[in-house]
């Protein structure tokens, strides 16, 4: 099995890299490759079970785009076909969209493999603690961005948020979920946080397991945030 990890170099915020350090130890046998910003995706190459990537700056998200829109008719046949499972949080989603707006009303052309824009705000950092229902399960995490995203149709949204909001401040509507693709500005790390969605996650690649590494302290950890998730005074300042 082989695991993809777009852009480790540039792709660095808010501690998710580590998302794919646990699921190594999860999957000790798989290979992980890590592919750099001139690169070209290995998922385009050869079978790939799954793809990741996380937060990135702004200006790594225009970088990483400038790199990708030559190889935008490839990549959307991957997401229909549903043969890699593609997990990307925090701002990564953004890039999936038609287009970002910056700051100033220019925009940069997305992907365009969802009908869906995102807007930045700078300086204005919207912090957002979130708690989101998925299938029969309940996440735990905080979103951290300068955009809001607007487009995303409730039958493809990944979770609906209970406390927190969604994709923008108007919705509960939260990612996308759609074939093999799971898209969330979710972070937390989302896998360390998350044991339920960990077990998810390994039995879409195919590798389910009675017991995932560390999960009597992960569940531990999970009971308690969610009772600090109860306190009507709790914020993400």
């Amino acid at each position: 099995m082989k695991i993809e990890v777009l852009y480790p170099e540039i792709c660095t915020l808010f501690g998710d890299k580590g998302n794919m350090k646990y699921l190594s130890q999860c999957l000790p046998d798989a290979e992980f490759v890590s592919t750099e910003l001139n690169d070209k995706p290995l998922f385009l190459q050869e079978e790939v079970a799954l793809v990741y990537m996380c937060s990135m700056s702004e200006k790594s998200q225009e970088l990483i785009l400038s790199r990708l829109m030559q190889y935008k008719d490839e990549i959307a046949p991957m997401l229909k076909e549903g043969r890699t499972l593609f997990l990307f949080v925090g701002n990564a989603l953004e890039l999936l969209g038609s287009y970002i707006q910056r700051e100033d009303g220019s925009k940069v052309e997305g992907l365009g493999l969802f009908d869906f824009y995102s807007v930045r705000q700078a300086p204005n950092r919207f912090n957002n603690l979130m708690k989101a229902k998925f299938k029969d399960m309940t996440l735990i995490g905080y979103s951290s961005r300068f955009s809001h995203t607007y487009g995303i149709s409730e039958d493809i949204s990944f979770c609906k948020t209970e406390i927190g909001k969604g994709m923008n401040p108007d919705t509960n509507d939260e990612g996308i979920y759609t074939g093999k693709l799971i898209a969330t500005y979710l972070l937390g790390p989302l896998l360390i946080q998350n044991p339920d969605f960990v077990h998810f996650l390994l039995a879409e690649l195919g590798w389910p397991m009675d017991k995932i590494p560390y999960e009597d302290a992960m569940r531990e950890a999970y009971a308690y945030k969610l009772k600090e998730f109860a306190k009507p005074e709790l914020e993400l300042s």
